[in-house]
């Protein structure tokens, strides 16, 4: 004859099983940056900067889809709060760079809590 395992026992194992379960729900993760411009003057030289941290409004989309939007301050940063995923960040129309439509960066935000980047467009100073 077979006996049943005591009920203590079973709920203890039932317990320790459950809290080893997949999280549910997204986790939440964001993305985090600096946007330069450049070149910034005709003539770069070494040792010297010739890229620049603008503010402007940039479109958060996958695909055709937008689902956000996010501006960068003085300095050129942002922080906004995306699933994992891949994302392609648009800069509006009025970025102070060339031909901001077609200037499209391609971002991966990471399953951790934070993914950082640095995205650099190009002003078409020459």
């Amino acid at each position: 004859m077979r006996s049943s395992p005591p009920l203590f026992l079973t709920l203890v194992l039932g317990g320790w099983t459950a809290g080893c379960a997949a999280p549910t729900g997204p986790v939440e993760t964001t993305l985090v940056g600096t946007v330069v411009r450049g070149p910034i003057q005709p003539v770069c030289q070494i040792n010297v900067t010739c890229d620049a941290p603008f503010s402007a409004t940039f479109t958060v989309q996958q695909g055709d889809r937008v689902l956000t939007s996010f501006h960068s301050d003085a300095q050129g940063r942002f922080e906004v709060p995306l699933a994992a995923g891949t994302y392609v960040i648009v800069p509006n129309a009025d970025a102070p760079i060339i031909s901001p439509s077609t200037q499209t960066k391609e971002v991966v935000v990471g399953p951790s809590r934070q993914t950082t980047v640095l995205l650099h467009f190009d002003t078409g100073i020459r």
